[in-house]
């Protein structure tokens, strides 16, 4: 059903107008009924209330929001500190002897492979939660979330892998300064930047899920559903910039932290899209929802779940402050320092892993269309 369908249908809804059966679009209905209420929940389910977020009138927000978030991740690490300007200084692929500083112990490469073996784990275990804990199985329903959580977690694997292969061949200056180290650090650095598409198309299909699938009691505020291809664009626009040199530093590991702020718009989005509903099981910081309510969807995904979603999308932020710190005024080796901040990414990886699938077999409980029905009185 296309867009102005679905605002007509809405229309004569409102307007008390006989819907014709024609525009259900073969939805299962009982001839003789004609139940508004159903019918404005089917253009919920398939016009996400009637909201359109396509239209011309939001590209331009859209990339004023991409082209500004890539502005403030080259500049505010420049803001933070002295530490963090000797640290991040730009090179552009181009390195030199006296400020340019790469470790290649098994500390940092060894921790890097272990990551990237964690990392596709979780990606196959997201990939292949088919069924709910309840036992309901949609892979339909599923079908979005569980292969974008696995283009997520494979994407954080390829950028730790890659990054693995760099510390550990990639010994001499001469050989920081070669075409094959530039184009496999764009892979481990562009892997983190097109990873903010995944993040953004991930939060809109749980924002989706929710949406389509819930008491309106539950709703705290709404929150629109972006659609994936501003996402797509942000994550290629990011990834073009990356690649070009502009998020180069003359201690390439200091480039992944630039990559992250670039996930700064995707993570508040994922964060806000949760926020955004009443929990039956609600934490400290969410609102409580009635007891009298009902959510398939929401009742299906777990406090201690969405605790370890909340802090794992922004865990790795502190670490932005911390490691200018330490590489400036500690004597940490750079080992030691690199297998700390792939702890912290462990644990971090680790909680969007477990609890995007835990989200992948709540989704599960999405009644199948077939299921469905509109009453026609």
């Amino acid at each position: 059903m296309c867009i102005s369908e679905k605002l007509q249908l809405r229309k004569q809804v409102d307007n008390g107008t006989h819907i014709p059966s024609s525009l259900l679009k073969g939805r299962n209905s009982k001839a003789g009924s004609n139940s508004q209420d159903s019918v404005l929940n089917y253009c919920e389910l398939k016009g996400n209330g009637g909201h359109c977020w396509y239209t011309i009138a939001q590209i331009p927000i859209y990339i004023a929001v991409t082209v500004a978030m890539k502005e403030f991740s080259v500049f505010f690490p420049q803001v933070i500190s002295e530490a963090s300007r000797k640290t991040f200084m730009h090179a552009s692929y181009k390195y030199d002897a006296i400020n340019t500083y790469f470790d290649n112990t098994i500390w940092t490469w060894g921790t890097d492979y272990m990551l990237a073996v964690l990392m596709m784990y979780g990606a196959i275990k997201c990939l292949f939660a088919t069924q709910s804990a309840t036992g309901e199985t949609n892979n339909d329903a599923t079908r979005p979330i569980r292969f974008l959580s696995l283009a997520l977690l494979t994407a954080y694997s390829m950028s730790v892998f890659c990054g693995g292969i760099a510390h550990q061949y990639y010994d001499t200056l001469e050989s920081l300064n070669t075409r094959s180290f530039q184009i496999l650090w764009s892979l481990c650095l562009g892997s983190v930047t097109f990873a903010t598409a995944y993040m953004g198309m991930i939060a809109a299909e749980i924002c989706s899920n929710l949406k389509n699938n819930t008491d309106k009691n539950r709703v705290l505020f709404h929150v629109p559903i972006i659609p994936n291809w501003a996402w797509l664009f942000y994550g290629c626009y990011m990834t073009f910039f990356c690649v070009s040199g502009d998020f180069s530093c003359k201690r390439p590991a200091s480039d992944i932290f630039i990559a992250g702020i670039t996930q700064l718009a995707p993570t508040l989005y994922c964060e806000i899209v949760m926020l955004s509903r009443r929990w039956s099981d609600a934490c400290i910081f969410e609102a409580k929802a009635s007891p009298s309510t009902r959510d398939i969807v929401a009742d299906g995904i777990k406090a201690k779940y969405r605790c370890m979603y909340y802090i794992g999308f922004i865990l790795n932020a502190p670490l932005l402050f911390f490691y200018p710190l330490a590489v400036q005024y500690t004597s940490i080796s750079l080992g030691i320092l690199n297998a700390t901040l792939h702890l912290n990414l462990c644990f971090a990886w680790g909680m969007q892993a477990i609890s995007l699938h835990h989200i992948c077999k709540a989704s599960n409980r999405i009644q199948p269309a077939s299921e469905q029905s509109i009453k026609l009185n």
